[in-house]
């Protein structure tokens, strides 16, 4: 829900565009006449008698408030860079805490030491931990739902144990054999789910040209 309230603030309205279904070709109201429309943009022939035609729209209207969303992505930031350079790197040395991958909002890292779920444990009022088990093996107790501005644990204590992140919005986590998170911006999740596997990110440089 707050990730939907966010995008709307942010809306590309310019990329709005209305569709019709027409069922002639002929008159004022058929294809013809609102294919040779300046606003066309594209159309779409489903059978003799149905075809949609997609226009762009002549009057935009700014309603959407920019200001908002930009003042959300600015603190987003601003708790996730504290996070990282005021908690983590005070926590652990360069060395022992790498940053493989940060988002927005997120980040993954590569962590050695001996128990971070014990430190997670030590530093409740950072985590958001309400996703974990009741009966977890770290006996971290559920709190901090849903508060703003805190971190989670994605995998809720399923240690990560192979990650490829090859650009933005572009990775693939694996967690032992209980689950593989793989993700592609602008891919359909069900193409991802039956047609990627998680070699396909790791192969997936060697068959760029030029990496060879």
């Amino acid at each position: 829900m707050l990730n939907a309230v966010f995008g709307k603030t942010m809306e590309n309205i310019r990329k709005y565009r209305i569709v019709k279904l027409l069922t002639s070709w002929e008159g004022r109201y058929g294809a013809n006449y609102n294919i040779s429309n300046p606003a066309f943009h594209s159309s779409t022939i489903f059978d003799d008698n149905l075809v949609s035609v997609e226009m762009r729209k002549t009057d935009i209207l700014f309603d959407k408030p920019l200001y908002v969303g930009m003042s959300i992505l600015d603190i987003s930031k601003t708790c996730v860079y504290d996070f990282h350079y005021n908690f983590m790197l005070k926590k652990f040395s360069v060395d022992d805490c790498k940053l493989l991958y940060t988002d927005t909002d997120s980040l993954i890292y590569d962590i050695k030491c001996d128990d971070f779920y014990e430190i997670i444990k030590e530093n409740l009022h950072k985590f958001d931990t309400s996703d974990f088990k009741q009966d977890n093996p770290y006996c971290i107790p559920r709190v901090n739902k849903k508060v703003v501005g805190l971190l989670k644990d994605e995998n809720n204590g399923v240690i990560m144990t192979e990650f490829v992140g090859l650009r933005a919005k572009m990775y693939s986590i694996k967690c032992g054999s209980v689950y593989t998170t793989k993700k592609i911006k602008g891919v359909k999740k069900d193409v991802i789910k039956n047609h990627i596997k998680f070699e396909d990110y790791v192969t997936c440089p060697e068959r760029i040209p030029g990496n060879l």
